[in-house]
């Protein structure tokens, strides 16, 4: 394995140990019991999201009321990701075609939050992910939205620089479950696997 790699690998392992130990704290605090997933955390009591604005691939705010009324997955990555967003997006793609029975209501939203505001923009987000699925929402905004959101929700990302003079986006795999009050209530941890994550899934909407 070449030392850019695992230099990329062991910066999404500190992100996603940051998250565990931001989700941890939340749960702490709570003073509750988590339910146990198979590949994740339900925060108990769930979390309000902080208050953000972003645009969306029509170039519509893409803002907290959106996330309201229906149940939501977020991934945050970017369209120049070589392996975990392409790999995550397609899992994704494949779990929603597990969910053919579920009513819409039941039925989660997949949202594709691009980390990438210098390169990602409206047009380039939705052209990514429709590759994977037409129902995907992408998502872009000012970088300094984007970091704030990533922040607030314990998945930050960092930019690191290549040798040719490009860079890549070092980012967490985590999903997040947002839930139709929009509130943050559970979060999907990396490696993901397809039987996993629509099982968690069920579980979580209360269809199990």
């Amino acid at each position: 394995m070449s030392r850019t790699r695992l230099i990329l690998f062991a910066s999404i392992a500190i992100v996603a140990a940051l998250a565990g130990a931001f989700l941890a704290r939340e749960i702490f605090r709570s003073g509750a019991t988590p339910v146990t997933l198979q590949s994740g955390t339900i925060l108990q009591p769930p979390r309000p999201l902080p208050v953000f604005s972003l645009l969306d691939q029509d170039r519509q705010v893409f803002d907290n009321g959106r996330l309201v009324g229906h149940w939501s997955l977020l991934f945050f990555g970017f369209t120049n990701c070589g392996d975990v967003c392409p790999t995550t997006l397609a899992l994704l793609a494949a779990m929603n075609k597990t969910f053919d029975g579920l009513s819409p209501a039941q039925r989660p939203r997949v949202i594709f939050i691009s980390v990438d505001g210098q390169r990602d923009n409206p047009d380039s987000v939705k052209a990514y992910v429709k590759n994977f699925d037409v129902t995907f929402i992408g998502v872009t905004g000012r970088q300094s939205d984007l970091d704030a959101l990533t922040s607030a929700v314990g998945v930050p990302s960092a930019v690191r620089q290549l040798e040719n003079g490009a860079y890549a986006v070092d980012h967490s795999a985590a999903i997040l479950a947002i839930d139709p009050r929009g509130e943050f209530r559970a979060i999907f941890s990396p490696p993901h696997t397809l039987d996993a994550l629509a099982s968690d899934y069920r579980s979580l909407i209360g269809t199990t």
